[in-house]
């Protein structure tokens, strides 16, 4: 399984050089985001993870980036599209910037497999699977959602409302407490089982001229049980609000 995921990798990035100028009308636009990481995890609620992102936009129908995804299509109609893709999951806990300094770090991985969404007038209905590839949780997330693209004068804004799956060995990486951790570092021991969460996303593009787009949003993340009950958590949200801009070339 890790061996076919990793070839979608591959085989995207080959058919990016060879298809990328295949598409004339395709246009690349390159930016960057300053995102402000507020996590649900004890003392990251007042002191965010501030990070830098690039981010990537193009699509020729047959292969893609879009921000943090990259990934060739398989099929696609007026109706219909089946990709493989590869994402970046940002989850990570350090102990440090707590009071857990016998716990083991939680890194962020890329994930992964396959999405399909059906396009209606109305906005697109999304499934995604996707596996960690790195190693680090060997977790696997499955993602289903809804998503539009509404229009205002010069802004775009694209909201998107859905639940993540999470099976219990990405849920125990990110939020279990090993019997190891727990008799090192005196916090209880925890075993989190397989779990449902929403999540809400708005993301928006303001048009400055034809080169040059700000962009802007927040994803926001709700916990439930199986990760809140955590030793390691306190608060029930994750929040990510972001601003950036796009040079389309």
């Amino acid at each position: 399984m890790i061996f076919l995921i990793k070839s979608n990798i591959y085989l995207f990035l080959f058919f990016f050089q060879q298809q990328s100028y295949a598409d004339s009308d395709a246009k690349l636009s390159v930016g960057g985001t300053v995102n402000f990481n507020y996590q649900a995890y004890k003392n990251h609620r007042n002191d965010p993870n501030i990070t830098f992102k690039p981010v990537f936009f193009y699509d020729n129908d047959k292969v893609y980036a879009e921000g943090e995804e990259v990934g060739v299509y398989l099929f696609e109609d007026d109706s219909h599209e089946l990709r493989i893709n590869a994402y970046y999951d940002g989850t990570q806990f350090n102990p440090k910037d707590n009071d857990y300094h016998h716990l083991k770090k939680r890194n962020w991985s890329i994930m992964a497999g396959a999405s399909y969404m059906y396009v209606t007038p109305y906005g697109g209905f999304k499934i995604q699977t996707g596996s960690d590839i790195l190693a680090r949780s060997h977790g696997t997330v499955i993602t289903t959602s809804y998503l539009a693209e509404l229009k205002s004068g010069k802004w775009t804004w694209y909201p998107e409302l859905g639940i993540n799956w999470n099976n219990k060995k990405y849920n125990q990486y990110y939020y279990g407490v090993t019997e190891d951790e727990s008799r090192l570092s005196g916090v209880s021991q925890y075993k989190p089982k397989s779990s449902f969460n929403p999540y809400l996303s708005l993301n928006s593009s303001y048009f400055i001229n034809d080169r040059w787009n700000i962009i802007l949003g927040v994803d926001v993340n709700y916990l439930t049980n199986q990760m809140f009950n955590s030793p390691l958590v306190d608060n029930r949200f994750d929040v990510e609000p972001f601003i950036g801009a796009l040079y389309q070339f």
